[in-house]
């Protein structure tokens, strides 16, 4: 049974580690349905706090109206990002704020959640350093965003030191292992 799958990609650096792990993702999945957000071309608005969408239920910005779409329908979401400042990149953060419509749906609607489907979420993250502490970080974070998207974080994966001695080949043999046996779930 063909998967959809969304990988979002928050590198500027197209030839960067963690977007080179999402080519090869996008490789093990390459008979499913694969769509991938690059968030810095997209460059998504920001979320205003202006909680029109507790109204409408829609973000009055209209820019990401066909991603969350496809985010929607996602039976698998990989969200990818470099270390800046010991957490996503920007345009990565942006995303998981805009998400806020989903949030303010959640908790106007009695708690029930808007997006019916139980999905399955992977985290792809490159270092300069170690890059242990962000990762740690990151994974809160997006917990935290998972709970409200009906979303269970089942893994991380980490290339760190990329800055001098990049782990890029076994990161590559984590995130190969792992998404290969997730293909082959039904």
């Amino acid at each position: 049974m063909s998967k959809n799958v969304l990988i979002i990609k928050g590198s500027a650096r197209r030839d960067g580690y963690s977007n080179r792990l999402c080519d090869e993702i996008s490789n093990i999945f390459k008979e499913d349905n694969v769509t991938v957000f690059d968030a810095y071309k997209e460059s998504p608005k920001p979320c205003t706090g202006c909680n029109s969408c507790e109204k409408s239920g829609k973000c009055v910005s209209r820019d990401l109206d066909s991603f969350f779409e496809v985010f929607e329908a996602a039976d698998i979401v990989v969200f990818s990002s470099p270390v800046y400042n010991g957490t996503f990149t920007s345009p990565v953060k942006t995303l998981l704020d805009r998400f806020q419509v989903y949030y303010t749906g959640f908790y106007a609607n009695g708690r029930v959640q808007q997006i019916k489907k139980r999905r399955r979420a992977y985290l792809v993250v490159s270092a300069g350093r170690d890059g242990e502490k962000a990762l740690q970080y990151m994974q809160w974070q997006l917990s935290c965003a998972c709970s409200i998207l009906n979303l269970e974080l089942v893994q991380s994966f980490l290339c760190p030191f990329t800055d001098t001695e990049p782990r890029y080949d076994q990161a590559l043999s984590e995130v190969t292992r792992s998404l290969h046996n997730e293909k082959t779930q039904e």
